[in-house]
């Protein structure tokens, strides 16, 4: 089956997909030309990567900073300053944000009614969003550039029905896109052991030490085995030990699975052999509870 972000997942992912200001990136050349510079913030990339307010997720998210390259510099601005600049300027300074992978910065074709762009926002057959010109956008605009961007990009919705059987506390995630940043994998493994109690959980963005020690305090042990049981948690650890991805058991080959830390990467189940083939090249191990290990080495 296909999953596709529902209206209500839509209405929250356009209020906070675009983040209130807006920043641009810029290489130390850019900054030649003269730009009135009077009403923004400039700071060097390396202390902006440090700065607490930008490294809120929605920003580092949103921005997708992790694909930026060759900026030395970054503007930091209210929403209305980019309207506020002469045209070439404006152009400029929107062109730059396609050259250096800025997130937010969507293929033209993605967007079926275009007319709805304002001209200097279409550069190099791109579509650059900014908060103000984002909330300017008709609402039915919005929700078809987020549902194709996350087809295209994100997350094609395939995944497996949920069983009739399905423990209610997965029920509610499974299949389902969320509305908060950062929520990952390990968290969603964390919610899926506590059995739904813990429901905070799944909107964590956990790391393997809190994991490992949280498994741990469910008396869940690695064990050397390779055939899975309901409940199991499977982990995939690259050559370093790190672990790269996690995943709850639910049972009849199929896994209770999150990929990705962003709003449009759904909780999913998936087929024990979709996961097997995404995550081969690394090892795989299994933690199970105890009272579950009769006849089952520990390690």
């Amino acid at each position: 089956m296909k999953i596709k972000p529902t209206a209500d997942i839509l209405a929250s992912w356009i209020k906070s997909y675009v983040p209130q200001r807006d920043l641009f990136f810029l290489s130390k050349e850019d900054l030649e030309r003269k730009l009135d510079l009077s009403s923004v913030l400039v700071m060097p990339i390396d202390e902006f990567f440090e700065h607490s307010v930008y490294q809120q997720l929605d920003y580092v998210n949103g921005y997708e900073y992790w694909n930026i390259k060759n900026a030395q510099y970054v503007i930091v601005a209210e929403s209305d300053w980019i309207e506020q600049l002469e045209a070439t300027d404006r152009q400029f300074i929107l062109a730059a944000q396609q050259k250096y992978e800025r997130g937010l910065v969507l293929p033209a074709s993605f967007i079926q009614n275009i007319d709805q762009i304002p001209s200097d926002y279409i550069q190099n057959e791109h579509v650059i969003l900014q908060r103000g010109m984002w909330e300017q956008l008709d609402w039915g605009c919005k929700e078809q550039l987020l549902t194709t961007m996350v087809s295209e990009w994100w997350d094609n919705g395939e995944c497996e029905e949920a069983p009739n059987e399905l423990s209610v506390f997965l029920k509610h995630y499974a299949n389902r896109f969320c509305v908060q940043q950062g929520a990952n994998c390990l968290a969603a493994v964390l919610y899926a052991i506590s059995e739904g109690k813990q429901s905070w959980f799944i909107d964590e963005w956990v790391h393997q030490k809190t994991f490992i020690e949280k498994l741990t305090q469910y008396k869940y042990r690695q064990i050397n085995a390779e055939d899975l049981q309901p409940g199991d948690v499977a982990v995939w650890n690259d050559k370093s030990g790190i672990i790269q991805h996690a995943a709850y058991y639910i049972g009849q080959n199929i896994f209770f699975n999150k990929h990705g830390q962003t709003i449009f990467n759904p909780w999913k189940l998936l087929s024990k052999e979709h996961l097997y083939n995404e995550w081969k090249h690394l090892k795989f191990v299994i933690y199970r509870r105890e009272g579950s290990l009769d006849g089952i080495n520990i390690i």
